[in-house]
C-alpha cells in the first residue's frame, strides 16, 4: 500500500468515527480493539489495517468493507443535502431556491457585523471548512452555513439529516489541516439552534458556536 493510500485509509477511518460522534472508547467497546490500537490506525503508528479488522471496523462504523478497500472511490464526498423524498424536479428546484436565499441572507446579516468588529472577511476557498473565513490578528474564524428545511419531519428527530450534517461537518473540521481558532454553524432560527446545541462535538478543542440569523443581524450562542 502506498503512502497516499495509507493516508486515505487513515482519514476515512477517522472521519467516519467522528461522523458517528464516537470516541475511541466507543469504538473499542463495539469492536474489541483497544483504544491505543485504534489511535495508531488513525495516526499511522500502525501502517496497514489488518484484513480481518476491516470487517470488524466496517460493521461497527456502519459502512461496507469497500469503504476501507476501494480507496480510488470517493466514499467520503458530501452528498446532496436535499431530503431523499424530494424526487421531482420542481421540489428540488424549490429546495435549491431556499438554500440560495438562506445563503444570501446569511451573507447580508453576518458580514457587516464582522467588518464592524474589524475582521477581514473572505469567502472560504476550495477545500476549506465553511463558507466564510474571518481573520483578525491571530484569530482565524471559519463560518459554515447550515440550511435545514425545518418543515420536514425528518429534521425533528435526533437521527434526522440535520444532525447527520452537523456530525459530518464536525468530522471534516477535526481533520482540517490548516490554522483555525474558532468555528461557527449558521442556522435560520432559534428553534433549529436549540435542537442542534445538544449535539456537542466531543473531539474538538477549539471554540465552537452556533450563529442564529435575526431580523437585522445575528446572535451567537456558545456551546457549554
Amino acid at each position: 500500500m502506498s503512502k497516499t493510500e495509507q493516508e486515505i485509509l487513515r482519514r476515512r477511518l477517522k472521519e467516519r468515527r467522528l461522523f458517528l460522534n464516537m470516541t475511541y472508547q466507543d469504538l473499542a467497546d463495539k469492536t474489541g480493539i483497544s483504544k491505543s490500537t485504534l489511535q495508531r490506525y488513525e495516526t499511522g503508528g500502525i501502517k496497514n489495517l489488518p484484513y480481518d479488522k476491516i470487517f470488524t471496523l466496517s460493521e461497527a462504523l456502519e459502512v461496507n468493507p469497500e469503504y476501507f478497500t476501494d480507496l480510488s472511490k470517493d466514499y467520503t464526498a458530501v452528498g446532496s443535502t436535499e431530503p431523499k423524498r424530494l424526487k421531482d424536479r420542481d421540489n428540488r428546484a424549490q429546495i435549491y431556491k431556499q438554500l440560495r436565499e438562506f445563503e444570501k441572507k446569511a451573507l447580508e446579516h453576518i458580514t457587516p457585523g464582522l467588518v464592524s468588529k474589524e475582521y477581514k472577511v473572505e469567502h472560504a476557498g476550495r477545500g476549506s471548512v465553511g463558507d466564510l473565513v474571518a481573520k483578525k490578528g491571530k484569530e482565524v474564524w471559519h463560518i459554515d452555513f447550515l440550511y435545514i428545511n425545518w418543515e420536514s419531519k425528518d429534521y425533528r428527530v435526533k437521527t434526522g439529516n440535520g444532525t447527520h450534517q452537523l456530525f459530518m461537518r464536525f468530522g471534516r473540521l477535526a481533520v482540517y489541516n490548516k490554522p483555525i481558532t474558532k468555528y461557527s454553524i449558521v442556522v435560520a432560527s432559534h428553534e433549529i439552534a436549540d435542537y442542534l446545541i445538544d449535539v456537542k462535538p466531543l473531539h474538538l478543542d477549539i471554540e465552537i458556536s452556533i450563529i442564529v440569523l435575526t431580523e437585522d443581524g445575528y446572535e451567537e450562542l456558545d456551546y457549554v
